[in-house]
């Protein structure tokens, strides 16, 4: 997911993949970008709702007598590693797509994922500062 988990350009929500018109591709790559980014932000979609209702699930087998936490762990699991081969998958043809653009647009991407890495150092660091000064 690396190709597409940098930051939207100037607009927008900066979690989000930029789209193709952002990063100037070709109509070619531009088409098979966007259904990438959308397949993307799906799969994130899908994973922050399952942690939520797995999240939910086990709350509410904490509260039972003898809840069967084998069983509840064996099915996440299973969830999980499903969840991984998707966006293995996913990655996968991020990276052929990648592959394929031209050293200008190379150079785009890369330029955009730098922005997000770059983001997120400042986003934690700020979160480090947040827990030590409640510490």
């Amino acid at each position: 997911t690396a190709a597409l988990s940098a930051p939207r350009l100037p607009r927008g929500d900066a979690m989000e993949p930029p789209t193709a018109a952002e990063l100037g591709l070709s109509s070619a790559q531009a088409r098979q970008w966007d259904a990438l980014r959308a397949e993307t932000l799906a799969l994130r979609r899908i994973g922050r709702d399952e942690l939520q209702s797995g999240l939910l699930e086990l709350r509410s087998l904490l509260d039972q007598r003898a809840p069967d936490l084998r069983a509840f762990s064996e099915e996440s699991q299973h969830m999980v590693d499903a969840h991984m081969a998707e966006a293995r998958a996913l990655r996968e043809r991020q990276l052929d797509l990648y592959e394929s653009l031209s050293a200008d647009e190379k150079a785009r991407v890369r330029a955009a994922m730098a922005q997000r890495i770059d983001r997120l150092s400042r986003l934690r660091e700020r979160l480090a500062g947040f827990i030590a000064a409640k510490a």
